[in-house]
């Protein structure tokens, strides 16, 4: 598969240990671009989850890794996915830019996506363009954000969404978040994704979440079935 060949890529500075920025990057412009990336990695494994914002209700397995360097980050995420055209994984890589501007933050990011095991006369590939601006307001971690996606899942539609979300720390390693997703497609049903959930860190490396997820398309014959999740994850 094309983008589990570049996601090991991806990973494989992660064997070598992460140097500590050092120094005041205001002595040289390039002493932040001189140090190594920060990689981190994890590994997950839910009770159910979401394909390109459609609910997959079948357990699932992931796999995700992304750098940072100052304001540039970069990554790829991959998940076991069972789609009724016969999917079998959602890839992706992504690479963005994060601005800071007052009083908010963009955050600029392209992600090619990719679903091996679909049908040949489905679209098995997309690239997606999102731009998010973010602020803390009164304690709520809070986004809103656009994006375009040039072919949506299994077909060649383009599709338009708007995205907000809501986060906060409950307790000292409990964070909880809401999050509402709605997509236009063009030529086809319209929907929104609704997320709710909360995560507690059991330890440095292990922690647990669960959540809601509700996934609404706005068409006579769709009925919501809201999908309760637990997930575990690792990180590596």
């Amino acid at each position: 598969m094309r983008c589990w060949l570049l996601l090991v890529l991806l990973a494989s500075p992660i064997v070598s240990p992460v140097a500590a920025h050092a120094g005041d990057a205001n002595d040289d412009p390039n002493a932040v671009w001189n140090q190594p990336a920060n990689w981190q990695a994890q590994v997950s494994l839910s009770t159910s989850g979401v394909i390109n914002g459609v609910i997959n209700r079948k357990p699932q397995l992931g796999f995700d890794v992304s750098g940072r360097k100052s304001d540039l980050y970069f990554g790829a995420h991959a998940q076991t996915a069972d789609s009724n055209v016969g999917t079998d994984y959602e890839d992706r890589l992504f690479v963005g830019y994060t601005q800071k501007l007052d009083p908010v933050a963009l955050r600029w990011q392209l992600t090619y996506k990719t679903y091996p095991g679909t049908p040949s006369q489905y679209t098995d590939q997309a690239l997606d363009y999102q731009v998010t601006a973010s602020k803390n307001l009164l304690g709520l971690n809070t986004s809103l954000g656009v994006e375009y996606t040039n072919a949506d899942y299994t077909t060649v539609r383009k599709s338009y969404g708007l995205n907000f979300s809501l986060g906060r720390s409950l307790l000292k390693k409990m964070y909880g978040w809401l999050s509402i997703s709605h997509k236009h497609n063009t030529g086809s049903v319209d929907y929104t994704n609704t997320n709710i959930g909360v995560a507690y860190q059991l330890t440095d490396k292990i922690g647990v979440s669960t959540s809601i997820n509700d996934w609404h398309a706005y068409a006579s014959w769709a009925e919501d079935h809201p999908t309760f999740s637990i997930a575990i994850n690792r990180k590596l």
